[in-house]
């Protein structure tokens, strides 16, 4: 599985890249997430993690941080990390995750 994980994101991810330019204008989700975020408590922490160099944008989680500008809510990048922070860097990614599950009730 870890080969498999790693020949996946050993190389630029112009497929990926591609995909996500074409479908720019699509949407996936049935109930878009940025649509209900309002709903969440202002006291329920919040944070959302990605690659910096993931295919995958980090402006939804932007996004977010500007609806709950009231509320704890935390945007943070992985440097050298793709999509699959987990397997490019698992020691940053075990070191956020972490912090963040000690820094909740």
């Amino acid at each position: 599985m870890t080969q498999y994980i790693y020949h996946c994101n050993a190389q630029t991810p112009s497929g990926e890249v591609g995909f996500r330019a074409m479908s720019e204008s699509l949407g996936w989700a049935k109930r878009p997430m940025l649509q209900r975020v309002h709903q969440l408590p202002p006291s329920m922490p919040l944070t959302m993690l990605y690659g910096a160099q993931s295919w995958v944008g980090s402006s939804s989680g932007d996004k977010v941080a500007q609806i709950r500008d009231q509320a704890h809510t935390k945007v943070l990048l992985i440097d050298d990390a793709s999509h699959h922070v987990y397997a490019d860097q698992p020691e940053e990614f075990n070191r956020v995750v972490e912090n963040v599950c000690n820094s909740v009730n």
